[in-house]
Parts: C-alpha cells; sequence; structure tokens
C-alpha cells in the first residue's frame, strides 16, 4: 500500500474545474454563490464549477468573468450521498423531476453523455479548496476558539503537506480558513415571506484563507500536530527523516490576527536519522505532551520524547533498535486515549500489535492475519477506550475489542466490505463514540453509525441494498487520501484528495 501513496505524476494541481457534459443554459452568478478566492496558489472553488466567457466590450477589450451554473435539484433523502445524474439540456425546456436521481455509487452504471451533478441540498456546508501541489496529509490544529462550535460562519485551522515534483519544492502550509457559511439552498416556494431572512448571514458567503508556507525538504508522506501545544508538527518525509517544527510563534500570530508575522523557521528544530526507510505512521501521545512515535516501511518503530529543554528531541529506542515484530512496513500508528505508555500499530504483514513502551523487547498483544490483506490504517476510539478499528488494502474495514483480540482474533465486532478499493484513512468521530469516517480510493468518504442495527425482516436478502450502518456518502474527489473530524466542531470532517479539499458537514 506504500507506493499508492506517492505524489501522482504529472505537475501541479491547480484549479482544474469540473467539464461540461453537454449544452447547457447559463445564468449569471448569483451574488450569493461562492466566488473564487486565490492565494498563492490556494484557492477555494464553486462547487457547481465555473466556466468562462468571454463579454465584449465598448472599447473592444476582452473581460473574462466567471459564471456558474445554477439548476433546479432534487434530492432523495434516502440517500445521504450528495450526488445525482442529469440529462444534458438540449433546449430550455424545464425538465419533469423524476428525471433527476440520486446516483448510488456500485450499483447505478453512469450512462454515456451524463455526468454527476452537486446537490447543495445534502450538506449543511460544504466548500472546497485547491492547492498548487496535491497534499496527500494534513491535520487539525487546535485553536482557541472553544469546543462544540456550532455557530455559523467557522473558523479552522490546519497544516497541509505537499507532494511537488522536486525535493525543493515541497513546504508545510499553516491555513487559516475563515467564514465557512452555510450551503445555501434555493427555497422551493417563490413567496419571499416563506424565506428565513434571518438566516441569509449564516450562508453562503466567500470564504477566505490566511496561509504561511514553511520550507520542507522531501515529499510530506505524514503530518500530524501535537494536541497539546498547537503550532509543534511533526512530519514524516520521503528522504526518510522524521522532522519536527516548532510554528507556534506563526500559528499565534495567526490565530490573533497579529500583523507583521514572525518570520517562518527555515529549519526543523529536529531531525531523526534513526530509521532504516522512510514511512508514513506517525502519532502523538494524546495523554503525554510532546511523546510521539513513528513507524517506517522496513517495520521499524521509535518513539522521541522532548528534551527538558522542550526545544529539541530525543529518539528513546535507538539503542535497542526500536520496537521489533513487525515483518514488513509499519503503515500506522495510534496511542492509546487512557495509557500514556501504551500504543497500537499495523503492517502489510496484516498483524495489529499492541505495544508498551517500557518493555522494548516484545508487542504485549499480537494478533496477526486479522486481515486478508495489507492493513493500511487503524483508529483508537478516544470515548470507549477498547475499541479499535482497522482498514485494509483489499477495502474492508473491522472493529475490535481490544480486551479479546488476544484470544478471538477472527471474531471483530463489526466487519464491513462496502468499499471496493484500499481504505486510504479512518477515523472515529471524537464527539460520538458509535460514528467513524472511512475514505477509500474509490473515490468515496463512507460516514457510518454501528449503533444501528441491521432488521432481517426488511433487508435479507435485497441485492444492492447498502449496509444499515451506513449513514452517508461524500463523492467528487479523485483518490480521497486523509481524512480528518474537527475536534472542536462537531460534524465537520476534512478530507485531502490528489486534486482537493473538501470541507463540509453532512
Amino acid at each position: 500500500m506504500s507506493e499508492q501513496r506517492k505524489r501522482p505524476a504529472g505537475g501541479p494541481v491547480v484549479g482544474a474545474k469540473r467539464s461540461a457534459g453537454g449544452a447547457r443554459q447559463e445564468e449569471e452568478r448569483d451574488d450569493n454563490a461562492m466566488m473564487t478566492d486565490e492565494i498563492e496558489g490556494l484557492e477555494f472553488e464553486d462547487p457547481y464549477g465555473d466556466v468562462f466567457e468571454e463579454e465584449s466590450l465598448e472599447d473592444n477589450e476582452v473581460d473574462e468573468e466567471d459564471i456558474e451554473e445554477v439548476e433546479g435539484e432534487e434530492f432523495d433523502a434516502t440517500h445521504g450521498d450528495g450526488m445525482q445524474t442529469s440529462e444534458p439540456a438540449a433546449e430550455a425546456v424545464e425538465e419533469p423531476a423524476s428525471a433527476k436521481q440520486v446516483w448510488r455509487p456500485g450499483i447505478d452504471q453512469l450512462p454515456e453523455g451524463e455526468e454527476l451533478e452537486y446537490d447543495p441540498s445534502a450538506y449543511i456546508m460544504y466548500h472546497s479548496m485547491r492547492t498548487e501541489w496535491p497534499c496527500l496529509s494534513f491535520d487539525v490544529i487546535r485553536d482557541t476558539l472553544g469546543d462544540n462550535r456550532l455557530r455559523f460562519p467557522l473558523t479552522m485551522h490546519l497544516v497541509t503537506g505537499s507532494q511537488a515534483d522536486r525535493p525543493e519544492k515541497n513546504k508545510l502550509t499553516l491555513l487559516q480558513l475563515k467564514d465557512l457559511h452555510k450551503t445555501y439552498v434555493a427555497p422551493e416556494s417563490d413567496d419571499e415571506n416563506d424565506h428565513d431572512e434571518d438566516n441569509d448571514d449564516d450562508l453562503d458567503e466567500d470564504p477566505t484563507i490566511d496561509h504561511v508556507n514553511i520550507n520542507h525538504y522531501g515529499g510530506v508522506n505524514r503530518v500530524r500536530a501535537m494536541p497539546q501545544r498547537p503550532g509543534v508538527v511533526a512530519t514524516w518525509a520521503d528522504t526518510g527523516h522524521v522532522h519536527v517544527y516548532d510554528l507556534s510563534e506563526l500559528t499565534q500570530s495567526m490565530m490573533a490576527g497579529s500583523v507583521p508575522r514572525p518570520n517562518a523557521p527555515t529549519k526543523p528544530v529536529f531531525t531523526s536519522t534513526a530509521h532504516r526507510a522512510e514511512g508514513y505512521a506517525l502519532d502523538w501521545c494524546p495523554t503525554n505532551a510532546g511523546r510521539f512515535a513513528a513507524g517506517d516501511c522496513a517495520g521499524g518503530i521509535h518513539v522521541y520524547q522532548p528534551q527538558s529543554s522542550g526545544t529539541s528531541w530525543e529518539c528513546v529506542s535507538s539503542s535497542s533498535g526500536g520496537f521489533q515484530g513487525h515483518t514488513d512496513s509499519v503503515e500506522d500508528l495510534q496511542w492509546s486515549p487512557t495509557e500514556q505508555t501504551v500504543f497500537a500499530s499495523c503492517s502489510v504483514d496484516r498483524s495489529i500489535r499492541i505495544w508498551d513502551i517500557r518493555d522494548k523487547s516484545k508487542a504485549q498483544i499480537v494478533a496477526p492475519n486479522v486481515h486478508a490483506a495489507d492493513i493500511n490504517v487503524i483508529t483508537w476510539n478516544a470515548r470507549v477506550g477498547y475499541l479499535l478499528a482497522s482498514g485494509c488494502d483489499d477495502g474492508s474495514f473491522k472493529v475490535w475489542d481490544l480486551r479479546r483480540i488476544r484470544t478471538d482474533a477472527s471474531n471483530p465486532l463489526a466487519y464491513f466490505t462496502y468499499h471496493k478499493q484500499p481504505v486510504t484513512s479512518i477515523q472515529w468521530n471524537p464527539h460520538d463514540e458509535s460514528m467513524l469516517a472511512v475514505s477509500s480510493a474509490d473515490d468515496q468518504v463512507s460516514i457510518w453509525d454501528l449503533s444501528v442495527e441491521a432488521d432481517q425482516s426488511t433487508s435479507e436478502g435485497v441485492a444492492g441494498e447498502y449496509p444499515p450502518q451506513l449513514l452517508f456518502l461524500h463523492l467528487g474527489q479523485k483518490n480521497v487520501k486523509e481524512l480528518h473530524f474537527h475536534p472542536q466542531i462537531p460534524g465537520v470532517l476534512v478530507s485531502t484528495a490528489e486534486d482537493s479539499f473538501n470541507i463540509f458537514k453532512p
């Protein structure tokens, strides 16, 4: 699986737009519609897709102007995928509502000449953003704006890592995304009195981006922000080195809106050369500030501790050769949400192992062959400490009870085979212990509620039916690589793919 996370061949991805699927009626841009906001290779996108037309001016000069297509759409609440198909408009005649339908991935085929249309009624909030180079890993930076934020417009802070075509072109980027409004859905009634004007301020205004770039030599395989100290960031570089950057001053300045800003650091405060190969597994300990672990493609795992000065780190496992046991690439790591010395790892060798850093000689729990292929990702439930979920290269994911995985590894609590391509990211919802999100190379993000039980009387034997635990499908990105729930804004997800970032709340 490791090779699949590399930067795709080709140049930078910059503002590619959705291609039209036939002749269409073009409408003038709505004053309330989202406008593109470009800042040095970063831009928010109109989810409908923009086209360009040339307009002749009186002085015979040509001025390019974005216009947006806005078509009446229907949404079937029985399937939360937020996508639908439409016939190319042959003439300006209103089509019957029955011509619109929800497209079901894996069940429906997309006929030639038709294309998927984004339906805003499927989302409370949806925004799309493109970067100069693909960013295949990112993390949410905790801020000082408070927890459990529900009021729109929203503000959030991210750190991203690029995969450029040359090592010296790569960078970390601190992002502040502001004015993230609700997605506007046109009222069904033409009666202006039926429209809730009190909520107009929350709807579909232009988001804004503030950003700072930090040079990073080599592509960023994985980036993680320390939860206890916003702005302290660890990275796995494709050069085979693990780095720590202290971006605290920049982060604090960005959150406070201070100008001028401190200069961006030109090098990391710490670089590790303890690993024998590059890697992807990286995680900060949530219960011990500054402690983190990294796993590499050679099967090695090392743990790092901050020095007494707090400005540098040391590898505390290098003398023993690290935590050895996996026979193939370590793909992901997760620290226990409650025990500061315990972490879990998964590997291409198809095993899940639980380690205690007080005993480097062996894993405390070894669960071999728990999947039929490479295990790409794991996630430890922060609200129920004995639940662990794992995602596999065959598209399946399983949920485990760690109290019995050692003796009963053949019987997970849950086992789903909905995705047909490798699972690339998985995460429990930090605000709901029964809910988790999964991304896959099949271009889908799925959201699941494991508290839902199947009704055998209605679902057994029905071909092509979705699992009852599947709540929502998010489409529209190419080869989704990573997702995160926002830890301070309930229900909000951010996902990154080869072609874009999506920020959304179903």
